[in-house]
């Protein structure tokens, strides 16, 4: 990844209160964006190998509210009826086998009754907290539930998100999630195999489904893949009207930073 930006000529670093900051530290590398707490829109962007984009002059300098997510993640969304204190580990191990050191959190998600249960790598998190102490983290499988949600309103949809070696999937319908998952992708025929194997659960009623893909790592040779095998694929961002350069042209490869605000305002 070689480092980039983009910002709106209306962005002004310094406006205070005006910007609310998400972040992404993901894979060896980082990015932010800031949007407007008015709508929502994003306004201005940067993206680097490293951390060096958490360091930018141009980060807003007071805003007005700040989230992260950091990935890998180790998550597990599990419902609020078989949610004991103290549990969270097991039902962690019980999905993911060992887990990294780090502090273990959690989020209720209201739409599915259920609370998502998640750790993060500790160095990921501090690259984050370090800069930003109040900054609210945000689990990825949690932002691609609600992802998969607001997109169903009109049929069945399957949500993809390719990271470096791995796929997040979530499928939902009518209001409900059907599954949220996460499976190891190590090349092209295991992220075609997942998203076929996360498919399934539609049953009969696949022709009708739509999907929709996202993520950094996501390859052109994957998307062929994708659009060859479902009736129905395509990004799950629209290129942004305007723009012909990164990230105009393929914002859907920053889902997991441009959809955070979604997720707290």
């Amino acid at each position: 990844m070689k480092s980039g930006g983009w910002s709106a000529t209306r962005y002004e670093p310094a406006r205070d209160r005006a910007w609310h900051l998400s972040m992404l530290v993901a894979d060896g590398a980082a990015a932010w964006c800031a949007h407007d707490v008015a709508n929502g829109e994003p306004v201005a962007m940067r993206w680097s190998e490293g951390l060096g984009a958490l360091d930018a002059d141009d980060l807003p300098a007071h805003p007005r509210s700040a989230s992260f997510v950091t990935l890998p993640e180790w998550s597990a969304l599990v419902p609020e009826t078989a949610l004991e204190p103290g549990s969270e580990s097991d039902h962690l191990r019980l999905v993911h086998g060992g887990l990294p050191t780090g502090a273990m959190r959690s989020e209720p998600v209201e739409a599915l009754g259920a609370v998502c249960l998640y750790l993060h790598d500790d160095l990921a998190e501090r690259a984050v907290l370090d800069r930003f102490p109040s900054a609210r983290p945000v689990p990825m499988q949690s932002l691609m539930a609600r992802g998969a949600l607001a997109r169903a309103s009109d049929g069945p949809v399957l949500l993809l998100h390719r990271g470096y070696d791995r796929l997040d999937a979530a499928l939902a319908d009518q209001g409900r999630i059907l599954l949220s998952n996460t499976y190891p992708a190590r090349s092209s025929q295991d992220c075609l195999y997942f998203a076929l194997l996360a498919a399934d659960g539609m049953g009969s009623q696949l022709s009708g489904l739509r999907t929709m893909y996202c993520g950094q790592s996501l390859t052109g040779h994957e998307q062929d893949l994708l659009k060859r095998y479902f009736r129905d694929a395509a990004p799950a961002v629209a290129p942004w009207e305007g723009h012909s350069a990164a990230p105009g042209n393929a914002p859907h490869e920053w889902l997991a930073l441009l959809e955070q605000f979604a997720c707290v305002s």
